[in-house]
């Protein structure tokens, strides 16, 4: 099979413990891209925190778009503007927001390219230093909301978060997404936005069929999208539930040149 699109998730996947793309799969991109064949970017993050990273792979060309918010958003990575976009409702937003303000939860949303939290916490503070988007404190969410939002994301520790995912379980039916990107992040989209629906839209924007798509990821955000993929692989790093549905498995986990052995194994 030749393969034409490439599209991986950042956090623990491309990038190493330390935020980084190794020279190894920096090198190993550019191999792909000369052959021709699509990368994309397709991360939880807001787009502006991608763009550096874009910079560096040099994927800030004409022609070129990105996936951010966990699906929610396809943009374009010159401008960084969305051309496609699916938002979470001021609804279902506030319910949100007024279900962690009950419980003493952390929550922040996404609005354009803003993070938006009631004020500065440790778990904003710890948020900001993974992902270098500083947050901005509007007070009361709930008084702030005047429209839809991309995405909301519950932050604390796993256990926590285990309790609140069983106690939203069947509210969020029919009305939102709802998985773990991180185990101390909890995070809620539109039902019509995840990374396998976006990379679905974004491949039948660019004319590909879904045979010729790898997708590769580790965590359950990424679980559509490696549903998606022709070719769906995880990272030795990724849960044991994500390695289950991919149809491979890295040797090589996310500080140790990952995507070199993609790209090696199935494109060059």
């Amino acid at each position: 099979m030749t393969y034409k699109m490439l599209v991986t998730d950042m956090d623990d996947t491309l990038l190493n413990d330390d935020l980084e793309i190794s020279y190894e799969n920096e090198e190993a991109i550019k191999k792909a891209m000369e052959k021709g064949v699509r990368v994309v970017l397709c991360s939880g993050r807001s787009t502006t925190s991608m763009d550096k990273y874009l910079e560096q792979l040099n994927l800030k060309e004409k022609g070129q778009y990105g996936i951010s918010c966990n699906g929610a958003v396809i943009f374009d990575t010159i401008t960084l503007e969305p051309v496609e976009q699916e938002s979470l409702s001021r609804e279902y937003a506030k319910y949100l927001f007024s279900f962690a303000k009950d419980r003493g939860l952390h929550i922040q949303t996404y609005q354009n390219h803003d993070l938006i939290v009631e004020r500065k916490n440790e778990y904003t503070d710890m948020y900001a230093d993974i992902t270098g988007t500083k947050p901005v404190e509007v007070g009361d969410l709930l008084s702030w909301i005047k429209e839809d939002v991309l995405k909301v994301l519950i932050q604390d520790n796993h256990e926590k978060l285990l309790e609140v995912a069983k106690e939203l379980e069947n509210w969020v039916k029919g009305k939102a997404h709802m998985y773990f990107s991180k185990p101390f992040y909890l995070e809620f989209t539109s039902m019509n936005a995840n990374k396998g629906l976006f990379v679905k839209r974004l491949r039948q924007r660019l004319g590909f069929k879904k045979e010729e798509v790898i997708c590769i990821g580790d965590s359950f955000n990424d679980l559509y999208m490696i549903e998606e993929g022709g070719l769906g692989i995880a990272v030795a790093n990724a849960h044991p539930d994500i390695k289950k549905v991919a149809d491979y498995v890295t040797h090589n986990d996310n500080n140790h040149h990952v995507m070199k052995e993609v790209i090696e194994k199935f494109i060059l």
